[in-house]
């Protein structure tokens, strides 16, 4: 296994997201993903992508090269497909949605 370590640059910012859905299965989580045709087409900006099973819902984790991206993607992609699928999968988000917890990052490994 190759390990890279990549020093952010002082201009640019990586952020990590969390965010908990309550209310939100795997398979809605999927069909979210799929409807963005995001493991073929992953937006501009993305380094990682985690969603994992919680008691109540999905816990999502991302990794972003800058707050601009994550912006674009969550105006662009998200919200009109979240909106979307939760619409044909009769799933009643919370509104407003809880705010993500976005922490800046000095410092990303990237394994192979």
């Amino acid at each position: 296994m190759r390990i890279t370590r990549l020093r952010v640059k002082e201009d640019k910012v990586v952020v990590l997201l969390e965010q908990d859905f309550e209310g939100v299965s795997r398979e809605d989580a999927e069909a979210l993903t799929n409807d963005m045709d995001a493991r073929e087409n992953p937006p501009a900006g993305l380094i990682a992508h985690v969603v994992t099973e919680t008691a109540n819902g999905v816990h999502v984790v991302d990794i972003w090269e800058s707050t601009a991206d994550l912006q674009r993607f969550n105006q662009v992609q998200l919200i009109p497909s979240m909106k979307k699928v939760s619409q044909e999968r009769g799933i009643q988000l919370a509104n407003p949605i809880p705010e993500p917890k976005i922490t800046e990052a000095y410092d990303l490994v990237r394994g192979s």
